[in-house]
C-alpha cells in the first residue's frame, strides 16, 4: 500500500470518526453536558486555533462576549505580539487559495493599476508571496493596513526584505482612498466594520476590489467567536445576497468569484455552519463622461 493511500484511509477514519461524535454529541442529554464543556474547552488557549463558538447579532455583542470570557493568556483582540510570527512560514510560498487574487492581481498591474490597498495584509505577505511569481511595476505603491503590533513588525523587516522599496505600512483604512485596488486575503472576517462601509466611506474608490479566503453564508449575516490560540476575537461572517447587493450600490459589480475548500461549523449551531470559503473580484463601473 502507498504512502497516499495510507494517508487517505487515515483522513477517511479521521473523518467518519469526528461524524460518529458529533452525531453523538447532539443526543438531547448529551447535547446539554458537552455544550457545557465544551465552553469551558474553548476558553482556553489552543495550540492550533480555529474553534468556534455561539452566535451573535452585532459585532459588539461578539466583542462583549470575547471580553468576558477573556484572560492574560487568551485576550480578546488580535493585537498581541504573538501574532507577528503567527504567519512567518507563507513569507517564502504562497498558498494554493491565493492563486485566483494574483491572476487578477496580474493582469490589473499590466492594465496600468499601480496604488495597492492590502487591507490586513499582516507583515505583506501578499506582496513577498505574488512577487515570486509576477513582476511588479518599478513605480509600484503597495500600502498594507493592520494592527499597531504588526504594522510596527512589518515595517521593521521591510527596512531589510524589500528591496523594491514599494511596501508601506499605516493604521487607517481610510487611507484606501484613491488607490486603484483594494485587496483582503482572510481578514475581512475579523473587521469591526463591513467591506461596504469601508468603501461607503471614501470619497475616491478603489476601482478593483479583490477579496479572498473569506467566510460567507448563503442567507445568513452574523457573527461568532474565533480561538485563534492566542486570543479570542469577534468573527464576522456575510450574508453572499447582501454583500453583493450592498457592493453593487456603490456602483461594484461581481467580475469573478471562487469557492475554497474550507469548512466553519459552529459547534450546536448547525443551521449556521459554513460549507465553503470564498474569493471575489468587484469591479467599480465608472460612468462615461
Amino acid at each position: 500500500m502507498s504512502t497516499i493511500d495510507s494517508a487517505a484511509r487515515r483522513q477517511h477514519l479521521r473523518r467518519r470518526v469526528l461524524r460518529i461524535a458529533r452525531e453523538f454529541s447532539e443526543l438531547p442529554v448529551i447535547r446539554l453536558l458537552s455544550a457545557q464543556f465544551y465552553r469551558r474547552y474553548f476558553r482556553k488557549p489552543s495550540r492550533g486555533g480555529n474553534l468556534y463558538f455561539g452566535v451573535y447579532g452585532t459585532y459588539q455583542e461578539a466583542l462583549n462576549e470575547a471580553q468576558r470570557i477573556s484572560s492574560e493568556r487568551l485576550p480578546s483582540t488580535y493585537d498581541v505580539e504573538a501574532v507577528t510570527t503567527k504567519y512567518l512560514d507563507q513569507l517564502d510560498s504562497l498558498p494554493t487559495c491565493y492563486y485566483p487574487s494574483l491572476f487578477w492581481i496580474n493582469r490589473i498591474l499590466s492594465e496600468g493599476g499601480r496604488r495597492v490597498f492590502d487591507l490586513g495584509g499582516h507583515l505583506g505577505l501578499a506582496y513577498y508571496g505574488y512577487q515570486r511569481y509576477i513582476s511588479f511595476p518599478a513605480d509600484l505603491v503597495w500600502c498594507v493596513h493592520d494592527l499597531p503590533h504588526v504594522v510596527a513588525a512589518g515595517r521593521c523587516m521591510a527596512s531589510e526584505r524589500d528591496k523594491l522599496g514599494a511596501l508601506q505600512f499605516c493604521e487607517t483604512p481610510h487611507e484606501a482612498n484613491g488607490f486603484d485596488v483594494l485587496i483582503c486575503s482572510g481578514a475581512l472576517q475579523y473587521l469591526g466594520y463591513s467591506l461596504p462601509s469601508l468603501i461607503g466611506g471614501l470619497s475616491h474608490p478603489p476601482r478593483h476590489v479583490l477579496f479572498n479566503l473569506i467566510p460567507l453564508h448563503p442567507e445568513k449575516a452574523f457573527f461568532t467567536l474565533q480561538n485563534l490560540g492566542v486570543a479570542v476575537c469577534p468573527y464576522r461572517v456575510e450574508s453572499i445576497e447582501r454583500l453583493v447587493a450592498d457592493m453593487k450600490t456603490h456602483g461594484y459589480r461581481v467580475r469573478d468569484h471562487w469557492d475554497l475548500d474550507r469548512r466553519m461549523r459552529i459547534p450546536f449551531k448547525d443551521e449556521y455552519e459554513v460549507e465553503s470559503y470564498y474569493g471575489y473580484y468587484f469591479e467599480r463601473v465608472v460612468p462615461e463622461v
